[in-house]
């Protein structure tokens, strides 16, 4: 411990830490505590319970804001799955791939607060039904580009994504549709674009992202299957 000399004074949190790293220390010092010659029986009590109750009440603090954060994302959490639910009904009322084009365009920017969100499809694979609808089309390498030859893409648009795909946006999630499913859904990208530069960051959780590619396939898949069929 700091000697009188030096002008310091220890804090209790200094006390509890000696304490602890010499816990016979009291018992080595007994006789010192003794404060009046004439009653050698009498020994001062020290007394922690004040910096003890001050520790206390900081770790309930602490606790109480670790809760309040859980509260939160579990808050945030069951928004997003609401959102995705509201994005599910709004593929499964459309009827054809134009339908279905426009909910994205249309109905998926403001369920999930997007500035915008637009669907992209290979040049290479492309079909009829791509140039009646609103998906774009554009060079496999232009998308290849903007996902940074990745399956999703989180953070600021990088120099593919800004000239190739025309995104405009402080944050973007470009996602690749599921490989699992036959061309050409494989060929497409859905890309999100964030209305702050928090929106969409590498370290989010991808869940989401992903649950919304699948179904967006598989409408995809079941729409083009209809627009084939059809007289």
């Amino acid at each position: 411990m700091p000697s009188d000399e030096s002008g310091y004074q220890p804090s209790a949190e200094d006390v509890l830490n000696f304490l602890r790293k010499h816990p016979d220390f009291l018992d080595k010092h007994a006789a010192a505590l003794t404060s009046d010659d004439d009653d050698p029986d009498r020994v001062n009590i020290v007394d922690l319970t004040p910096a003890i109750a001050a520790r206390a009440r900081k770790e309930a603090q602490q606790l109480s804001k670790a809760n309040e954060s859980l509260i939160h994302v579990a808050s945030e959490n069951m928004v997003n799955w609401q959102r995705l639910h509201h994005a599910t009904l709004a593929l499964l009322a459309s009827t054809d791939i134009a339908g279905m084009c426009e909910a994205v365009t249309q109905e998926f920017p403001t369920i999930f607060d997007l500035r915008f969100c637009r669907l992209f499809i290979e040049r290479e694979s492309v079909l009829q039904f791509a140039r009646q609808s609103d998906i774009i089309v554009a060079p496999g390498k232009a998308i290849n580009d903007a996902i940074a030859g990745q399956t999703l893409f989180l953070g600021p648009p990088n120099d593919g994504a800004k000239s190739g795909l025309k995104l405009s946006a402080p944050s973007v999630a470009i996602i690749r549709l599921p490989d699992q499913l036959a061309e050409p859904m494989s060929r497409c990208v859905l890309a999100l674009g964030g209305k702050t530069e928090t929106s969409f960051q590498p370290n989010l959780g991808t869940d989401l992202l992903i649950l919304l590619a699948e179904m967006l396939a598989v409408t995809m898949a079941a729409r083009l299957e209809y627009e084939i069929s059809r007289p």
